[in-house]
């Protein structure tokens, strides 16, 4: 009765639409819009990119197998999730980010529990401008809702600038050196199965650079755990 009333005075409204009718963040109707990655009928079974034909893995896969294992990804980076994560990561929309930590939780729920939560890390010069690091924020929220603890093992030791544009081979080069795990964490990993946690995989060239830098540390697995997968057009 009380979040009833507490509605009525302060109503919570849709961030798409707009509507007040209701009592969460994004309303039934635009709940339904919103680009879920099962809609594609074939995914790599690895990095989960959509598939024009049915195959086990994408092209990039088989030409070079990634260290993580597999990856659990909710939705397919197109309009309207796109706004969302916009106005979330550049914006500081952070409801809009607890709304996106939610329906991650609800997605991630299905696969196999790791022993802990990894964020990509951000170099701490683009954390200051932006204000947070939005890949840890929702680990966070996952954490809390799924009850896994979140190890900031990973640190990015080199500022560059935005990898959003750019190509496969640009994005590795950026990465290169640039990437490193705490050493306070590598006992922690040994043996680990850890799940990474990013907001959008676009060419996996940094989810691959940083997988490949736990498992040389000893983890025993590691999965992608993501709010969305750019399609390759």
């Amino acid at each position: 009765m009380l979040k009833a009333l507490l509605n009525q005075i302060l109503p919570n409204h849709c961030l798409l639409c707009g509507d007040t009718s209701g009592a969460n963040l994004i309303c039934a109707h635009c709940r339904l819009s919103l680009p879920r990655l099962q809609q594609y009928p074939n995914l790599c079974s690895c990095c989960a990119l959509p598939l024009t034909t049915p195959a086990p893995l994408c092209g990039h896969c088989l030409e070079r197998k990634p260290a993580f294992a597999q990856s659990c990804i909710a939705f397919s980076y197109e309009h309207p999730l796109d706004y969302l994560i916009h106005q979330f990561k550049y914006r500081r929309q952070l409801t809009g980010g607890k709304l996106l930590g939610e329906m991650l939780a609800e997605h991630c729920r299905q696969v196999a529990r790791p022993d802990f939560l990894v964020p990509v890390p951000i170099h701490w010069r683009k954390r200051w401008q932006r204000g947070f690091n939005q890949t840890e924020l929702l680990a966070r929220l996952l954490g809390k809702s799924l009850r896994l603890p979140v190890v900031n093992a990973l640190r990015q030791t080199r500022y560059h600038v935005s990898q959003k544009g750019l190509g496969r081979q640009q994005r590795q080069k950026n990465l290169r050196q640039s990437l490193a795990i705490s050493p306070r964490y590598l006992s922690q990993i040994r043996g680990a199965h850890i799940a990474l946690v990013d907001d959008v995989v676009t060419t996996t060239a940094t989810v691959r650079a940083l997988s490949e830098l736990l498992i040389k540390a000893g983890a025993q697995q590691v999965d992608i755990w993501a709010l969305a997968r750019t399609p390759d057009h």
